[in-house]
Order: structure tokens, then sequence, then C-alpha cells
């Protein structure tokens, strides 16, 4: 099996998992419907990214680049609930861009360590700490303080200098977002439900995490980008357990869905 399949299937089964708590728990139809939609989406994405010409990968730091700009137009002219700025809407639906583009960003750079994906990535925590939006904010500092342990150049360490930066930023501002059902506050909410259910949301979210396990072996070539994905995916876990933050996958939305495929995708290339 290769490491591009057994991602989907990380995703599909965390997504199914989160699917049945939240069916068992009276959630709205619609919302296992607009994941499953997601998910679909994301892979026939995903596997797009994964037939991109080597000769046009050296463009991904102007990608990188994109993805920090709309980080920061999302702060400035974004959707803004109760103080915060974090999403735009698309066709009804609100996405979350931090959670879309952040990790593919963030795998990316962590295999092609260049300045133009530097840049990108300090607008994005310049985006973030005005959103403010603490949970990604502290998502890019541990994603990037990975890559940093393992290598130590300059373009990584501004990278993080400014991703610690931006989650400063955000710790001076009160974070007073309302957690809404079946988003946010999943796991409490799961084991409220019934332990069982409890147990399949933690599930699912330890079944996201498995494809950076293959890659973090002491010998393994690119291990850092192994460790980034981990890390990036882990830190949005934990968020979302301790705050009013969107739980990944097994909770209602569209933006982990994508953002975890494409991720995937971009850690398997």
């Amino acid at each position: 099996m290769t490491l591009t399949i057994f991602g989907w299937l990380c995703a599909a089964t965390s997504v199914a998992l989160g699917a049945i708590y939240m069916l068992a728990a009276g959630a709205p139809q619609r919302y296992t419907l607009v994941n499953a939609a997601a998910l679909a989406v994301g892979v026939i994405a995903a596997s797009f990214i994964r037939r991109v010409p080597v000769r046009y990968r050296r463009f991904g730091g102007a990608s990188t680049i994109a993805i920090g700009l709309l980080l920061l137009a999302t702060a400035l002219f974004g959707v803004r609930i109760e103080g915060a700025s974090r999403w735009i809407g698309a066709a009804g639906i609100p996405l979350q861009p931090s959670l879309l583009l952040l990790p593919i960003g963030m795998v990316h750079f962590a295999r092609d360590r260049r300045w133009p994906s530097s840049i990108g990535l300090v607008i994005a925590g310049i985006g973030l700490g005005i959103q403010p939006d603490r949970a990604m904010a502290g998502t890019l500092a541990a994603g990037l303080a990975a890559l940093w342990l393992q290598r130590r150049e300059p373009p990584v360490t501004l990278a993080v200098v400014a991703a610690i930066s931006g989650l400063a930023a955000t710790m001076l501002r009160a974070d007073v977002v309302a957690p809404v059902s079946f988003v946010e506050r999943v796991v409490q909410a799961a084991f409220a439900f019934h332990v069982l259910a409890g147990i399949a949301t933690v599930a699912g979210l330890v079944t996201m995490l498995l494809p950076a396990a293959p890659g973090l072996g002491v010998r393994t070539k690119e291990r850092e980008v192994f460790a980034v994905f981990g890390a990036t995916w882990l830190t949005v876990i934990a968020f979302a357990i301790v705050g009013n933050y969107p739980t990944p996958l097994v909770g209602y939305g569209s933006s982990a869905i994508l953002g975890y495929c494409l991720s995937a995708a971009v850690l398997s290339r």
C-alpha cells in the first residue's frame, strides 16, 4: 500500500468514526453529508496534486506566499464572529482558510526550505496573529519548531521566530468565540453522550496521525517532513481538546478534511 492511499484511508476512517458519533448523537444529517462531500473533493484534489510534474513544483514558494496573503486577507476582510476573523464563505459553507491551506504550506516548506516559502509562512504568522487564531498560530509554531530541531537553517529560523511572535500576539487578546455543537469540544461531548462514542472520536483523531509514523525512523529520508506533518495535526487536535477550536475530521467541518487530504498528498509526494 502506498503512503498516498494510506493517508486517504486514514482520512476516510476518521471521518467515518466521527459520522457514527454525530448520527448517533442526533446531529443534522447534512453535517455528515458535507463531511463526506469534503472527503471526496479532498481525495480528488489530492490526486491532482500528486500528478503535478516535478518541473512545476519549484513554484511552491509562490504558492506558500499566496497562502500567507490569503490568511492575512482573511484577517482583514473575512467573516467576523465575536471579534475574530478566521472564516470566508463559499457556497453558503463557512471555510477556515488556515485549517485548509496552512498544513499544506508547512509540509511543503519542510521539503523545500527556501526563502520564498519562508516569507510566505512569515506572512501567515502575521495574519494568524491579527485574526486572532490561537490554535492555528500555535500549530504553525509547533510545526516549524519540529522542523527547526531537524534543520536549523536561516529560512527556517526566520519562519519559526515569526510564528512564535504571531502566537504571542494571539495571547494578548481574549479568545471568546463560543463553541458550536459537533464542531468544537467534540471529544468531551462524545464522552458525555456515551463512552463508546468518546472512544470512537479519540480513535479517529489518533488515526489522523498514522501517516507520520512510517517516516519518523532515525534513518528515514526526509524525516523532518513527516515530523512537521505529525506535529501540525497533533497540535490542531490538542487545541481542539483544550479550547473552543474545530475538532478535525471527527467533527463537522470541511476545512480540516480538505486540508488533511491535501497535506497528506504533499507528504507522500
